[in-house]
């Protein structure tokens, strides 16, 4: 029997927006993470604790006593507990610290010769941040003191660093386990950070019972930026911290997608239709497809790049392929993204006007949110292109395995936490090599139908094999076995 259970994320699985006629109606969270903690949490009778994200939710948490929503979806019940942060703090917190430094720090994104630059704001956003991270674990010690003494605590990502720790301080008992779904940076790009940011992130961390990564490589920067901090005993053979008289596990269990649910929605007329339009538009071209949020990690620069490069060695292909990028704006609050938009969007045009012609242009970009569109293109694509400089996991590189229809095959970054499950039967890029990159593109276009078929059953064998309730339920028997060893 599951334990009590107890989520804790910046976003939840939820979030309340008004129709048309003026009425609040809950829109769910797609991905493998919303997936597999909601089943988990209706099994356990449990809640999910999140920022109130829109005006809706915050309308629904004043509405509700202490913020708590009690949601029922098809069979389906949510108990969700928003938490309504100020505006201002909610921007230090998420903004400044979150997205702006710590995000930044964990992806190598610095060019250090300019940046970083840390001064007085910096410090009144990480006050923010800590003031967010406290209000978590206070309604985390509230909804578990409610629950019972065996309530397991499932904290997420890089928002909520501080909360294993100040958990810990509420509830010295409590099992805890924090999942970190970004990549992490090594010592000596980490310490880059103020050293209290540094200190307060790590000692944060280590408050919880088990610590969780996508990659093997992440897992092993985490041990070695750990070693630097003092107190710390680090175990690098058996993947273990020694804190303040506790022991930490370090555990690898990379997350997937929900296949039954990703085919279920391929089926739908609406993601038919597209799929018809998409084709037509195609027409006897082949397809190359990225969809990625428009995120300084994705690497979309030099992916227009290295495809420029492809169609300049082979001439052959100008005509005979199309290049389709669905970019979803991501974090525009950010001049860095904003930057960045304006320079994906010129390349792609750069691109066009040296090598379109008047009846083919070699790249199609469509910046806007459009996880149906996704949906539809993942059908079709004979090359998926996922070179990211840097990525936690990479849930594209999985979920278009799943539904293409045309043995596609997956050209993939060597430095995606997907390259460690997916990688033997991907084409691997170092996603800063143009000419690598512009081969596997040339490789993957050429490559004899009888070896497009076996990597395509491959990667699909290999997402189908790793389902999202697995990734849960590996981390609860962490927590149980630390339980154990505790003697609880």
């Amino acid at each position: 029997m599951s334990p009590p259970l107890v989520v804790a994320s910046n976003r939840g699985p939820l979030t309340f927006e008004r129709d048309k006629t003026g009425s609040l109606v809950a829109r769910r969270g797609s991905g493998g993470l919303v997936t597999a903690l909601s089943s988990s949490l209706v099994q356990a009778e449990g809640v999910w604790v999140a920022a109130a994200m829109s005006d809706g939710d915050r309308e629904m948490a004043a509405a509700s006593k202490g913020g708590r929503i009690d949601h029922d979806e098809e069979g389906t019940r949510y108990r969700i507990r928003y938490l309504d942060i100020p505006p201002d703090v909610y921007d230090g917190y998420y903004n400044r610290i979150s997205n702006g430094i710590l995000w930044f720090a964990y992806h190598y994104l610095w060019d250090t010769v300019t940046s970083p630059t840390f001064g007085q704001d910096v410090e009144e956003s990480w006050d923010h941040y800590v003031e967010v991270n406290r209000r978590f674990a206070h309604a985390l010690a509230e909804e578990g003191e409610a629950m019972g003494r065996d309530t397991a605590f499932l904290i997420q990502d890089y928002h909520l660093s501080l909360v294993p720790r100040m958990l810990r301080e509420l509830i010295p008992d409590a099992l805890i386990a924090h999942f970190s779904h970004t990549s992490i940076a090594g010592p000596t790009y980490f310490r880059m950070l103020p050293t209290k940011i540094h200190d307060q992130v790590l000692r944060g961390l280590l408050g919880a019972d088990v610590l969780g990564f996508h990659s093997p490589n992440w897992a092993e920067s985490f041990l070695l930026s750990a070693r630097t901090l003092p107190g710390a005993r680090v175990d690098l053979a058996r993947s273990r911290v020694v804190m303040e008289g506790r022991m930490v596990s370090v555990r690898i269990h990379p997350i997937s997608v929900d296949g039954r649910a990703m085919r279920q929605a391929a089926a739908t007329p609406q993601v038919r239709g597209l799929r018809h339009s998409l084709n037509r538009w195609k027409d006897n071209n082949r397809l190359i497809l990225r969809v990625d949020r428009l995120e300084l990690t994705k690497n979309v620069v030099r992916g227009f790049q290295a495809y420029e490069l492809f169609l300049r060695r082979n001439p052959s292909w100008l005509g005979r392929v199309r290049f389709l990028a669905l970019l979803s704006p991501s974090r525009m609050e950010l001049p860095e993204y904003r930057e960045y938009t304006q320079a994906c969007l010129a390349e792609a045009r750069r691109v066009n006007e040296a090598l379109g012609r008047e009846d083919w242009m070699p790249i199609e970009l469509r910046l806007k949110d459009d996880y149906v569109g996704a949906i539809a293109a993942y059908g079709l694509y004979d090359v998926l292109f996922v070179n990211p400089v840097i990525d936690g996991m990479n849930l594209v590189a999985m979920e278009g395995p799943l539904l293409n229809r045309r043995r596609g095959v997956l050209v993939l970054s060597r430095n995606a936490g997907a390259y460690g499950r997916l990688g033997r039967y991907a084409l691997t890029v170092n996603p800063f090599d143009l000419d690598e990159m512009a081969d596997a593109l040339e490789s993957a276009l050429t490559m004899p139908v009888d070896e497009r078929t076996r990597r395509a059953r491959g990667l699909s064998r290999l997402v189908l094999a790793n389902p999202p309730e697995r990734w849960v339920g590996e981390q609860l028997e962490d927590l149980e076995r630390a339980k154990r060893r505790r003697g609880l």
